[in-house]
Formats: C-alpha cells, sequence, structure tokens
C-alpha cells in the first residue's frame, strides 16, 4: 500500500509589495509549499500548488479580520510580528492578549490554526511570548504553533537558539521558523556569497529532519533584502531566481 509524501515544509516570505510572479518557484518537484506576505490579505495572484496563510501583523483593523480569513480561505493564521520590537508590531503584552482572545482565540475555538505571535531572536522575544501565553492561558486562550524568527552567523549559533527557545516555551507545540538568514547586518561587507548559500542549503536540511519543526521561510524572496545582505535574496534584479533562490526552491 502506497502512501503520499508528508508536505514540504519550505515556504517563502513574501513581501505584500512584491510583483513577482510566484511561479517562479512553481516548477514539478518544486519544495515551496506555503507563502505568507505579513498581511491577512492575498495581494499577489499565486499559484493553486502554493498555500496563502495569513498573518494580523499588528492589532490595526482586527474586527475586519473575520471577513478577510473568510475571503483567503485559510484555515491556519500567523500572530502578530515581533510584537517586542519598537519597529515593528510593537505591542505591549497586555493589549496583544487581549485582542487575540477578542478576535482570534473565538476563530480557534471555530476551528482556526493560529501560530503564536512571531518573536526576533533578541533575548526580549522569549519573554515577551511566554508572558503572552501565560495571560492568554489565564483567559482561555492559546496557541497552536510556536513561530520564531533568527538572523546571525554560523550553523551552530541557529541551531542552539531554535533548541533552546523550543524548550524554554514548554516543548509542547510545532515550531514554525518564519523569518531566517544568514547575515552580519553590514550591507557594505556582506558575507560571501558561498557562506550564505552553503547556511541557506544545509539549515533547510536540517529543519528537513526535526520533527518539531513543522514549517519554515528563508528571508526572503524578493530583490532587495536590504541590510540582511544581497546574497540573501533569491530573486535577482531581473526578476529571476538566483542561485540560492534555485537551490531553496529545488534542493
Amino acid at each position: 500500500m502506497s502512501t503520499s509524501p508528508p508536505p514540504s515544509k519550505r515556504g517563502l516570505a513574501w513581501p505584500v509589495s512584491n510583483q513577482e510572479p510566484t511561479h517562479l518557484f512553481t516548477r514539478p518537484g518544486n519544495k515551496i509549499s506555503w507563502l505568507y506576505n505579513w498581511s491577512p490579505s492575498a495581494t499577489t495572484p499565486h499559484s493553486s500548488s502554493i498555500a496563502f496563510i495569513p498573518m494580523q501583523w499588528n492589532h490595526i483593523d482586527m474586527d475586519n479580520l473575520p471577513s478577510k480569513l473568510a475571503s483567503s480561505n485559510s484555515t491556519t493564521i500567523l500572530g502578530f510580528n515581533e510584537p517586542e520590537l519598537a519597529s515593528q508590531s510593537n505591542m505591549a503584552v497586555s493589549l496583544a492578549a487581549r485582542e487575540w482572545l477578542r478576535v482570534i482565540e473565538p476563530l480557534r475555538k471555530r476551528g482556526l490554526k493560529a501560530g503564536s505571535p512571531g518573536i526576533s531572536s533578541a533575548p526580549d522575544g522569549v519573554r515577551w511570548l511566554k508572558d503572552f501565553l501565560a495571560e492568554i492561558r489565564r483567559g482561555g486562550g492559546d496557541v497552536d504553533f510556536y513561530a520564531l524568527h533568527w538572523y546571525g552567523e554560523g550553523l551552530g549559533g541557529f541551531y542552539d537558539y531554535i533548541w533552546s527557545t523550543y524548550y524554554q516555551l514548554g516543548a509542547d507545540r510545532p515550531v514554525w521558523i518564519t523569518e531566517f538568514a544568514c547575515t552580519n547586518w553590514n550591507v557594505k561587507q556582506p558575507l560571501g556569497r558561498e557562506v550564505v548559500e552553503t547556511f541557506c542549503r544545509e539549515s533547510c536540511k536540517y529543519l528537513d529532519g526535526l520533527e518539531w519543526v513543522e514549517r519554515y521561510a528563508w528571508f526572503g524572496a524578493m530583490r532587495d533584502c536590504g541590510t540582511v545582505g544581497c546574497w540573501a535574496r533569491m530573486i535577482d534584479d531581473q526578476g529571476k531566481l538566483t542561485d540560492l533562490g534555485k537551490g531553496y526552491r529545488d534542493g
């Protein structure tokens, strides 16, 4: 009796303003199964082979979230984006927990799968998320998986972070790594191409083998990765896949 292979964990961090065609990533045998765009609405037409996962970036316009989810036909949502950082969604635990219990938790009770707010790898990230989880659990709420971000140098540092954070959070839920990349944050002198490509290839192989990592998305599926560095991008200036992008799609 044959069984279908499990779905690929690999996804795309796809900017909401991205005008590239998603079919770049959909050749036969590709490893891409999902994408998100930091928004609750799908703003770019995408292949039926790539599932769109909406995100509620912050607490603004949350009353319209149920109708947006209905439009996307999604059964999964990603929570607030790096709420512990002032430069991102910048939400106090009390505000995030209140809005989660008011809007997202009722949807969870009806079957929506909800990922935790996606935290950065800064020390405040884990503390914020643990406080948030305690707050919503006191109110009868919860999350279905933990969403983590990581940027830095070296496979060892990345692996240490995801394992440590997984256990700090209780090792009781799957993990989605919704942003990660190899970077030194130096645009003028970025890490070398081979360093970044090797990190991407080896880390994806490692994540594919971790049972508790359910999904992951490299940063990023775009032409310009900003301060993360030019070699992390998966799309070049001509709108074609870089070598890293091809390897991520096919490898």
